[in-house]
């Protein structure tokens, strides 16, 4: 009986050469990797944190400014841990190069607990590029803190008309409500020296055809109830807002 030959029991197959992941990346131009990376940042902050893990050229990628401006904060809490080098130092990045929920949540906590402008300052650049919140706060202490000055309305209710043709006010509200319980949880003062007024936007209270929300009730559920009405006053519309405002800041 003829020996079989081992080597003719298993067939040899050729191993396909293939382009390692690491390589692949390699190939990739910086600005692409950064771009990617910083849509990566945009959904997660948690994501962002893996992918620095996994090789050396996304970690790279994941610390250009463009990354930090980008990066979503959700997962992050409202007040900074003091106590947090790494949190205080990523955070700073983020609104050197104008991350704006990070100017945002400054801006807001900087009007809440002291008496200057640069909290102002901070939600006006944030609203600037188009951050919800950041508009609706910016947009509500001008309207209830300028009535003398009609540019500074005008300004407010673009801000905020933006929102209601985004048909996200009431959620935009709920949003900063969070915020602002937390703020006031944690430091146990408000002080927002700009809002000082409580006079109405409608100079015509008694003859005006007033506002009604989409289901005829006054009060205002959701955001599908405030539909955008010709005959209605826009004016009293938002005079229904300030009221939520004023209570929400602790202002008789």
């Amino acid at each position: 009986m003829r020996s079989i030959n081992k080597n003719m029991q298993r067939p040899m197959f050729k191993k396909k050469s293939r382009l390692s992941s690491s390589s692949t990346i390699k190939s990739l131009p910086k600005e692409l990797l950064v771009e990617i990376v910083a849509s990566v940042a945009s959904h997660s902050f948690i994501d962002l944190h893996n992918v620095k893990k996994s090789c050396k050229d996304l970690l790279e990628a994941a610390e250009d400014n463009y990354v930090y401006r980008r990066v979503s904060l959700d997962k992050l809490s409202f007040i900074p841990r003091s106590s947090n080098d790494k949190e205080l130092s990523f955070l700073k990045r983020c609104k050197e190069n104008q991350n704006t929920e990070s100017l945002y949540r400054e801006g807001l906590r900087e009007c809440l607990g002291n008496e200057n402008t640069e909290g102002l300052r901070l939600l006006d650049m944030a609203a600037k590029e188009g951050h919800k919140e950041a508009k609706y706060v910016y947009g509500m202490i001008l309207l209830c803190s300028s009535r003398q000055d009609e540019k500074l309305i005008e300004l407010g209710l673009r801000h905020l008309r933006f929102l209601r043709e985004s048909k996200c006010v009431v959620k935009t509200r709920k949003k900063v409500e969070e915020f602002v319980r937390i703020i006031i949880w944690k430091n146990k003062r408000m002080v927002i020296s700009r809002i000082n007024r409580k006079l109405p936007l409608c100079p015509f209270k008694n003859t005006c055809k007033g506002w009604r929300v989409k289901k005829g009730r006054w009060t205002l559920h959701d955001d599908d109830d405030d539909d955008i009405v010709i005959d209605s006053c826009e004016y009293c519309r938002w005079d229904y807002e300030l009221k939520f405002f004023y209570r929400l800041m602790n202002i008789n």
